[in-house]
């Protein structure tokens, strides 16, 4: 198609960046069916021609909006050919040629992808694969954050049962039987008459028959012996003095 807005698409033909594809290609005319040597330049989805390399502004552009991008097969080419046409009649068809089978393919794959549909898509595809990318990520952070909140947690766990204030052992009770066999060898030299102030019951007993001067379990057994008797004998005397009380009355 001819420039309308010439000097607005001839500044965007001249903006800086490199173009996504240029060279040099044959182009049908529309009213001369002949080919001509065109310098062509793909910027997005607008493809400018050039009578010139050197020209600053473009003879014509070429929108590629809903075109279709195919290989002609005409008779009066080197089979290089390829055409640009759109459905419906919305606009004419373009008849290029390259001068080799490379440059044909290099030209069809870029203009195939200039259309601003195409690149819709393209931009939705990359952003579904960053949206997976940016969603794996977030998950090994996530799972990264949860084993670090786990060893933490076992760690200040750790730390807390450490530092808590434990119940001081209650002291045991170490009863020592008195009557125990003190010739045994597995008491350690156990000695039931000898001063043992850890524990304060024994202590009073062994203080008790100290007082009394026994120093053995025969002298403790006489000892005992004595005083049951005497506590039988004043009973007896006690029992026939009330006997005898009651008698009198």
């Amino acid at each position: 198609m001819k420039i309308i807005n010439a000097k607005g698409l001839a500044r965007f033909a001249a903006s800086g960046g490199h173009p996504e594809k240029e060279g040099m290609l044959l182009k049908r005319g529309e009213l001369n069916k002949g080919f001509q040597r065109r310098w062509f330049v793909l910027r997005g989805n607008l493809l400018f021609y050039y009578e010139k390399k050197v020209d600053k502004e473009p003879s014509g552009v070429i929108i590629l909006e809903g075109c279709t991008i195919e290989v002609a097969d005409l008779e009066d080419t080197d089979n290089y050919a390829f055409q640009i046409a759109f459905p419906g009649g919305a606009s004419r068809t373009y008849i290029l040629s390259a001068d080799s089978q490379e440059e044909l393919e290099a030209w069809m794959r870029a203009l195939s992808c200039a259309p601003y549909d195409y690149v819709k898509l393209i931009v939705a595809e990359l952003q579904n694969q960053l949206e997976e990318v940016a969603s794996r990520d977030n998950a090994k952070l996530v799972e990264a954050a949860e084993r670090e909140s786990r060893i933490l947690g076992r760690t200040y766990s750790d730390e807390a049962a450490a530092s808590k204030p434990r119940r001081p052992p209650r002291p045991s009770k170490d009863r020592v039987n008195p009557f125990n066999d003190f010739n045994d060898s597995s008491t350690d030299d156990f000695d039931a008459f000898r001063d043992r102030t850890s524990s304060a019951s024994l202590s009073l007993n062994i203080a008790t028959w100290q007082m009394l001067g026994i120093s053995s379990f025969q002298e403790m057994h006489d000892e005992m012996g004595r005083q049951i008797k005497e506590y039988s004998t004043a009973l007896k005397q006690d029992q026939r003095a009330s006997a005898g009380a009651g008698v009198a009355s």
